[in-house]
């Protein structure tokens, strides 16, 4: 989408009264990117009275199968593994104009889904910005995205709010005891499936492939809703992740900010950040019981992607790989000329990296970069 789209631009203006209320207001120099998002909510009002009243009782009927996830931290691989999944037609999965069009995406599938296709064309190459990884409406996108056009407990609201961002950690991330209310936490529950049943809706009952980097720090929560779920989880070098992961901040942030922030504050709690996901996964993925979970280093999945997605399917049961292999390697062949950013790290983050995060380079065996 246009870089200058705010991707939560269709959520109720009531969501975007909670943020702003939560984060003291909007600063200034931000009044004019606010009152475009509010605009655009305030617009599109009648899309969403149309959806629930054309639709929510389908969706409320709607009985999920048991999801597979894909599990990793941001920049760990975990798009590439997805796009991979997303070649066996066995599985649903969120597109981008499901999640940003989330509030009105059975309504407006046809005529308003053809307009924005004919939006983004006539604004030229559409890749993401931090990767330049093409982007359509159709692409597999994290659920996350749908969830935060409805929902203000998505993290990706960080986005908007950076100066909130321990807190929606901990409330929105980790759905930690204390940082939210029992009816805070049963209306996170209540919203994901009812997100994850649209999804489901629109994907004609397939069993839905789900991506979402922030699922990886509450599996536990998961397990609870869905107890028969899969789990992929992608790792990726913690030396690779760091500078990723701050490229990836100093991209988004001056997109889509609605209030100020100091960047070392956000360097260091991207750190923690890691830290508190990360240790959370390892301790949480104890109770995923035998067979359901599979783990994949992104190094391997890029040397070797149709033997490692053989070894997945094997481990944890998938029918049909020898159906999705063909459509696999032809989507392999569209990604040759690909290249990825190239970001060097400095010393300093070297041994940042091997201090801070050594419980991670160590649980997956990484060496430090000579």
């Amino acid at each position: 989408m246009d870089n200058d789209f705010h991707p939560c631009s269709f959520a109720p203006l009531s969501v975007w009264a909670r943020l702003i209320y939560e984060n003291g207001g909007v600063p200034r120099p931000y009044w004019g990117r606010a009152a475009r998002v509010l605009g655009i909510s305030a617009l599109t009002s009648p899309l969403r009275l149309a959806e629930y009243l054309r639709h929510s009782r389908r969706v409320d009927d709607v009985v999920l199968a048991p999801p597979l996830f894909v599990l990793g931290y941001a920049r760990s691989g975990t798009t590439h593994l997805q796009n991979l999944l997303a070649q066996d037609a066995r599985y649903g999965y969120f597109t981008t104009w499901q999640g940003a069009a989330s509030p009105f995406a059975l309504v407006g599938r046809g005529w308003l889904k053809r307009l924005a296709e004919r939006g983004m064309a006539s604004a030229g190459d559409q890749t993401r910005p931090m990767d330049n990884v093409k982007i359509t409406l159709d692409t597999p996108q994290e659920e996350d995205l749908a969830f935060a056009n409805i929902s203000p407990a998505s993290f990706i609201h960080q986005l908007s709010f950076p100066q909130q961002s321990m807190r929606m950690l901990e409330k929105c991330v980790l759905l930690q005891a204390g940082a939210l209310s029992p009816a805070e936490l049963l209306h996170w529950e209540r919203t994901y499936l009812r997100v994850l049943r649209k999804a489901s809706l629109l994907a004609d009952g397939k069993p839905l492939m789900l991506r979402n980097t922030v699922n990886t720090g509450r599996v536990d929560h998961l397990l609870r809703l869905f107890p028969r779920a899969k789990f992929i989880h992608i790792v990726r070098s913690p030396y690779a992740v760091y500078p990723s992961v701050l490229h990836l901040y100093r991209t988004l942030l001056p997109l889509y900010q609605l209030d100020r922030y100091d960047w070392n504050e956000m360097e260091a709690w991207l750190v923690e950040m890691y830290r508190r996901v990360m240790t959370k996964y390892l301790h949480d993925r104890e109770r995923i019981p035998a067979g359901h979970l599979a783990e994949v280093r992104y190094e391997d999945l890029e040397r070797d992607p149709l033997g490692e997605l053989t070894r997945l399917y094997r481990e944890l049961d998938l029918p049909d790989w020898s159906d999705a292999k063909p459509a696999v390697a032809a989507y392999l062949q569209t990604l040759s000329g690909y290249q990825k950013n190239k970001l060097p790290m400095q010393r300093a983050d070297i041994e940042r990296v091997s201090e801070q995060w050594r419980f991670a380079v160590e649980a997956w065996g990484y060496e430090p970069p000579l």
